[in-house]
């Protein structure tokens, strides 16, 4: 991760998911850090140096649309994205109701993801992978 990228947490209940993530953040120059659920990232107290999140919305105890309320109600204002595999019609209304950036359905292309980090982020262009 070069110094200056931002860092972006990734909140997913599905180990596999989160790496896949953090390798295509790491090979795009961010740093990403992984977490199980909705409840470990509200109790890491450090959750303030994350630029972005990353959030899946099915999740044990803590669902996505949940941690998006509490962190939009605790003053957060960092973007926030949803990959979710759920199709259901009004799952990307409620999540940018509830204060998302924008919501992606699983599996999502990795240069429209990267291109929406950028964009979230106010970055000037994605690199080259």
């Amino acid at each position: 991760m070069l110094a200056n990228m931002p860092l972006i947490a990734i909140v997913d209940d599905d180990a596999a998911v989160r790496e896949a993530l953090e390798d295509l953040l790491q090979v795009a120059g961010f740093g990403g850090k992984g977490y199980v659920g909705a409840a470990d990232l509200l109790d890491d107290r450090t959750r303030e140096r994350f630029a972005m999140i990353i959030t899946d919305l099915r999740m044990p105890k803590i669902d996505g649309i949940e941690l998006i309320r509490r962190l939009r109600a605790g003053g957060a204002t960092m973007p926030i994205l949803v990959l979710t595999s759920c199709t259901e019609g009004q799952v990307r209304q409620r999540a940018l109701a509830a204060g998302a950036a924008d919501c992606f359905t699983k599996p999502v292309d990795k240069n429209v993801l990267l291109q929406r980090i950028y964009t979230a982020l106010d970055l000037s262009h994605v690199p080259d992978n």
